[in-house]
């Protein structure tokens, strides 16, 4: 299994109702207990997730391999429909029959990358292979491969490595190995770039 895909409503469903009570393991990937997956959403092997993490809006979350993120993390692919008269979705509902959303905006996470406790991913953005985004920050804009951002808005802070660093890491393109390859290359592993 190369990733966990929740595509649908019932799988939704039954993932969070899963949720509520304990987080879930399934092939190497781990979602904390208390998450909320509220959108299509697909999770690379090799991911973990903490608790309380919430996917939500009309879009598509797709997670990397490998990926550590932490808790209290909010992803968010849609926002509300700001041409209209009222924003609230209830009263929307109640007038209308439907909901007002705005355009629908994927959220891609690459491979390998390490999201803090209480980040919040806004819709349309992009986090590259290899990233770091810090505790708390608000990431308005996609970033880029092995960049390390914090702050609200999230603002880069500096690279992981040096340009030609990036270059080797970024052809290994480990995140595809089998175990037992990783294995062979654990002197990779405990190399400084």
């Amino acid at each position: 299994m190369e990733s966990l895909k929740l595509p649908s409503i019932p799988h939704l469903l039954v993932a969070n109702f899963f949720l509520r009570l304990t987080g879930i393991r399934l092939a190497g990937i781990h979602v904390g207990r208390g998450s909320w997956l509220k959108c299509s959403t697909e999770i690379g092997v090799g991911s973990g997730i903490g608790w309380n993490f919430c996917a939500r809006g009309s879009g598509k979350v797709v997670i990397g391999k490998y990926c550590a993120i932490g808790e209290n993390v909010r992803i968010i692919t849609s926002n509300h429909e700001t041409n209209c008269l009222a924003l609230n979705y209830n009263l929307q509902s109640k007038l209308t029959g439907k909901r007002m959303a705005g355009e629908k905006l994927d959220v891609v996470i690459g491979n390998d990358v390490w999201i803090g406790d209480g980040a919040i991913i806004l819709p349309g953005t992009s986090i590259g292979n290899g990233a770091i985004v810090g505790a708390g920050a608000v990431v308005t804009k996609s970033v880029a491969p092995f960049t390390i951002v914090a702050g609200n808005p999230a603002k880069v802070i500096r690279m992981r490595f040096s340009p030609e660093a990036i270059d080797e890491v970024s052809n290994l393109n480990w995140w595809h190995w089998s175990s037992e390859k990783m294995k062979e290359k654990m002197d990779l592993f405990q190399k400084r770039f």
